[in-house]
C-alpha cells in the first residue's frame, strides 16, 4: 500500500524539519515513528553481522588476520593496545543475536578468558550500532553537552536487542559517581534503560576518572580497582543463579561491564549479559 498521508517531523539531532511518508502501517500504529532525518540516519551503522559472539564485535570492515598476536601466548598486538582489535577464528560472520553457547571469539575475549573468574564466568554483549564518528559525535552530544532528549533515539532498540536473551531477573544500569551525576545532571545508561523495569543496585567507590580520557591499559586496569559494589538494598538480596542484564552507553573494551558482573558473579549469579547503544572497533581519526 503506498503512502496515504505526508507529515513532517523535526531531527532530534539536527534539528532540521524533514518530510515522512505515512504508510497503512504508521497509521495503524505499527511502525516505529522515525526520529532522525535521512542524512542523519543515514551516518549510523547499525550492527548487522558480528565477528565474536561473545562481545558481539561487529564486522565492518576487512578483518585482519595477520601474526601479530598469539592465541596460546595471548600477546596483545599494538593495534590492539590501541583498542584496533583483530578477531583470533578468522572472519566469523554471525547474527547478532545473543547465543546460549557462545564459541566464535575475538582475540580480546580470549585474553579476557585468561582472567580469573571470567574464564568460567564471561559476559556476553551486544550493541546496536558501530561508534563511528557521527555516533561520537551524537553521544557527546547526549551525555556531555545535556540532550537528554537524545536516548529516545536507542531505548526501544535496546529492548528489541534482548528479545533473545530470554530469561531475564533483573535489569541495571551502570552508575555515575556523584560528582558526574551533579555534573550531568542525569544518568545517561539510566534513560537509555527507560524501556526496562531497570532497578538501581549499583554504586561508584571513589571518585574514578572518566574512562574516556583513559587509554586501552589503563582502562582495563579499572578491572582490578573494584570501582563498584553494591547499593544497601541490592547488598542485602540473594543474587545466586539469578540471570543479570546491565545497561550502559557504549562498549570500548568492556572493562567496565566486567566490573560490574564481577560483583554479581561473586555472589552467585548465574548469568550477567550487557547491552549498548554503540560498541568501538578501534580508534576514531576526527576529520579535520
Amino acid at each position: 500500500m503506498t503512502a496515504i498521508l505526508n507529515g513532517s517531523d523535526r531531527c532530534l539531532y539536527c534539528h532540521n524539519v524533514f518530510s515522512t511518508e505515512v504508510s497503512w502501517q504508521s497509521f495503524v500504529g505499527i511502525e516505529a515513528k522515525k526520529l532522525l532525518c535521512a542524512d542523519c540516519d543515514s551516518k549510523l551503522e547499525p550492527i548487522k553481522m558480528i565477528c565474536c559472539d561473545m562481545c558481539g564485535r561487529p564486522i565492518q570492515r576487512k578483518e585482519k588476520t595477520s601474526g601479530r598476536f598469539s592465541l596460546k601466548g595471548k600477546h596483545i598486538s599494538s593495534n590492539e593496545q590501541n583498542g584496533d582489535f583483530i578477531p583470533s577464528t578468522g572472519t566469523n560472520s554471525l547474527p547478532p543475536l545473543f547465543s546460549h553457547n557462545p564459541s566464535h571469539l575475538c582475540s580480546d575475549c580470549h585474553w579476557w578468558s585468561t582472567t580469573p573468574l571470567l574464564s568460567t564466568h564471561p559476559v556476553q554483549h551486544r550493541a546496536l550500532y558501530t561508534y563511528n564518528v557521527f555516533m561520537q559525535e551524537l553521544i557527546a552530544k547526549f551525555k556531555y553537552r545535556g540532550d537528554a532528549k537524545l536516548a529516545e533515539l536507542f531505548t526501544d532498540g535496546l529492548k528489541e536487542l534482548t528479545k533473545s536473551i530470554g530469561r531475564i531477573d533483573c535489569v541495571t544500569v551502570i552508575p555515575l559517581t556523584d560528582e558526574r551525576l551533579w555534573e550531568r545532571g542525569f544518568n545517561q545508561s539510566a534513560l537509555l534503560a527507560q524501556a526496562f523495569p531497570w532497578q538501581e543496585i549499583l554504586q561508584r567507590r571513589g571518585t574514578a576518572g572518566k574512562q574516556s580520557k583513559r587509554g586501552r591499559k589503563s582502562r582495563i586496569a579499572v578491572f582490578h580497582e573494584h570501582i563498584f559494589e553494591f547499593t544497601k538494598e541490592a547488598n542485602e538480596r540473594i543474587w545466586k543463579d539469578k540471570y543479570i542484564l546491565i545497561i550502559d552507553d557504549i562498549y570500548t573494551t568492556g572493562t567496565t561491564l566486567r566490573a560490574a558482573a564481577e560483583l554479581f558473579y561473586r555472589r552467585g549469579a548465574a548469568i550477567v549479559y550487557s547491552v549498548t547503544v554503540a560498541r568501538a572497533v578501534g580508534q576514531i581519526k576526527n576529520k579535520t
